[in-house]
């Protein structure tokens, strides 16, 4: 049995961008960490060292969910829309890092985690001498909310089988098996943008969010009608921007979950109730020392 080992990125690499809910300009910085640190966050004010204790991306330091994933510890340093980054961190198979950004939340980008993959890209990998550990399902666990479900089973492997269903014409029901060991499945995910209704965006900015949406990070839907003039990536964009946000917030676990994941109307909120649930069950998982081969993160 091969051993994965635990990775960090090779060198620090900068990014900058607008907070689409906050609409505040941002610098994000991501740092080499060493073995066993996981990924945490620091706000630095601009051009300053940090001067606060970093939050650690854990499932305990959950904030809010509302329309975007959000850390706070217990002094008080907070950080939003975390999910995109964590999301390309997991696919990337980063497992360390130290982020210093100096705005409220992280940048919106293109509304995907493909410039974070390509970022993580150019400034390569390093492994860190010691074992990746890995969650691995023992029995089934899911959780329910009306019509919405997650669940987990026991499987040699990371598969996602998700499902959305949404009144739009231009979206409806869209349904996406994915396996996060095939790098073709992993392209897609990475390149899929975050989307929303058109009648939403007025009560979004009414509520003092989505304040720096536009079509250059979101993909906007009226009814039947997709308002981007380049259209989308891919026919099923939205159900891989769905899978996205899912593997950003599942990696709030700590480590790489081994099992099939089946999602049906997932969100962000039912997401991380999803991981507590796992977490405090410690019948239906075991903590294992990943090896090559199913257990393994697809790498970009």
């Amino acid at each position: 049995m091969r051993v994965v080992q635990q990775t960090t990125i090779a060198k620090p690499v900068s990014l900058t961008g607008v907070g689409i809910h906050s609409g505040v300009p941002c610098r994000v910085t991501l740092r080499p960490e060493s073995a066993s640190r996981g990924i945490s966050f620091r706000r630095v004010a601009q051009g300053s060292a940090p001067a606060s204790k970093a939050v650690t991306a854990q499932i305990k330091n959950i904030s809010t969910t509302r329309l975007n994933t959000g850390l706070e510890n217990d002094d008080g340093v907070s950080v939003g829309t975390i999910e995109h980054l964590m999301a390309a961190l997991s696919l990337a198979g980063v497992d360390n890092l130290i982020v210093d950004i100096d705005g409220p939340e992280l940048p919106a980008l293109d509304g995907s985690a493909g410039p974070y993959l390509a970022a993580i890209e150019g400034v390569g990998l390093k492994t860190l001498g010691s074992a990746r550990e890995a969650i691995k399902i023992m029995a089934p666990i899911e959780l329910r909310d009306g019509e919405r479900l997650l669940r987990v089973d026991p499987f040699d492997g990371r598969i996602i089988d998700l499902t959305i269903d949404f009144p739009d014409a231009a979206i409806g029901v869209q349904r996406i098996v994915v396996d996060l060991a095939n790098s073709v499945d992993v392209n897609q995910i990475g390149a899929a943008r975050t989307f929303c209704q058109f009648h939403e965006v007025e009560q979004m900015r009414a509520a003092g969010l989505g304040l720096g949406g536009s079509l250059e990070n979101a993909v906007i839907v009226d009814g039947g009608v997709i308002m981007n003039e380049e259209g989308l990536r891919h026919p099923q964009e939205f159900a891989y921007h769905k899978t996205l946000d899912l593997i950003g917030d599942l990696a709030l676990a700590g480590a790489p979950i081994i099992g099939k994941i089946t999602a049906k109307r997932p969100g962000h909120d039912l997401n991380t109730r999803f991981v507590r649930r796992i977490l405090e069950d410690r019948t239906v998982f075991e903590r294992v020392v990943a090896s090559a081969g199913a257990a393994a993160l697809a790498t970009v």
